[in-house]
């Protein structure tokens, strides 16, 4: 069995409704810790500091613990979002013990055809849908999934922690990254050409990143890229734990994976905003669109048009978008939405 194979079916199953522990975390997340620019120097700030300032809005309304609700919930997507959909999952259970909750993670995108099957009920997802993907549900169903935004991201661009670069255009990205620049792009192959000196003048960039079927190699294709395919010597895992592992250990390294797995062994590279203006990827910088590679994470479920959402599912997601499931979001290292974002959310739900 390859290895890609064993990922597939590696899925982690948990019934964590039903009492088992929510999905572990690797020790090189037990390490990370978010970012901050101050004076245009991205420094990193203890956890316990940032996580005692994660207060989501007081815009999003509190959550309205219903009667009697029982029942069972199946999640089958994407691991990225996945995590995020079973840590909420503790406090859930603690409100509905009649609710159970099944958990299928995959580093590949595998919601879509659970979605399509009618295997899941959720279908946690680290990228939008693409439009094969709203087609072939529409040819089966006669309307489109819905997708609903439940938290926000950054892919964060990373170097080791001793290279001084200050920050970074997306057309250097691209010259970075891609092996089809557009015209006015010039490649970049070694540190020098991104405006380095020194002992940094000869020194080859290697590269670090997603593969083809994992949401952030997709969205990094399009935003960084514009579409352009990358280099063959990108270096590709497919979690963002072991990326930023490999730029730790790698003085020429540069890498994408999402900010959430920000650590001291690593530096974060602010990037151009459309105001020519430097920003590194904290939470205000996301949610202001001032950082220009930001994502959303998704739950897509199966929702006919002028039927709101019921059952056990439903009132899961209600809780997700609330200020009390936004909270959680946030103090689990993820990127809470603002009211408006999570308001669109729950009228897609209801409506």
């Amino acid at each position: 069995m390859t290895r890609l194979h064993e990922l597939m079916t590696m899925a982690v199953v948990c019934a964590v409704m039903s009492g088992c522990s929510i999905l572990p975390r690797s020790n090189e997340l037990s390490e990370r810790n978010p970012v901050v620019q101050t004076a245009g120097t991205v420094l990193p700030v203890a956890a316990d500091e940032a996580n005692s300032t994660r207060i989501v809005s007081v815009e999003l309304p509190p959550y309205e613990p219903v009667v009697g609700l029982a029942g069972k919930i199946t999640s089958i997507g994407t691991s990225t979002t996945t995590n995020l959909v079973a840590r909420i999952a503790a406090e859930f259970r603690r409100m509905y013990p009649g609710v159970s909750l099944q958990v299928t993670a995959s580093p590949i995108s595998i919601g879509p055809a659970a979605l399509l099957e009618g295997r899941a009920d959720l279908a946690p997802m680290s990228r939008p849908l693409t439009s094969e993907e709203i087609q072939a549900f529409t040819t089966k169903y006669g309307y489109p999934p819905t997708e609903i935004k439940v938290a926000a991201d950054a892919l964060a661009i990373y170097v080791e922690k001793g290279n001084p670069v200050t920050g970074l255009t997306l057309e250097q990205l691209e010259g970075i990254f891609s092996q089809t620049q557009h015209p006015g792009v010039s490649p970049i192959e070694t540190w020098d050409q991104a405006g380095l000196t020194a002992e940094w003048a000869d020194r080859r960039i290697t590269l670090y990143g997603y593969g083809p079927e994992d949401g952030a190699h997709q969205i990094f294709q399009q935003q960084a890229l514009n579409g352009g395919a990358f280099r063959l010597s990108l270096r590709v895992d497919g979690g963002g734990s072991s990326i930023v592992q490999g730029v730790a250990a790698d003085p020429g390294a540069i890498g994408f994976a999402s900010i959430f797995y920000a650590c001291k062994r690593v530096r974060v590279v602010p990037l151009a905003g459309a105001d020519g203006q430097f920003y590194a990827p904290t939470e205000e910088n996301i949610r202001d669109h001032k950082y220009p590679l930001i994502r959303f994470l998704y739950v897509c479920v199966n929702k006919p048009p002028g039927q709101p959402l019921g059952g056990p599912a439903a009132e899961y997601l209600r809780f997700l978008l609330s200020r009390d499931g936004q909270q959680i979001i946030a103090d689990g290292g993820n990127i809470s939405l603002n009211a408006a974002t999570a308001e669109q959310g729950r009228r897609a739900l209801a409506e």
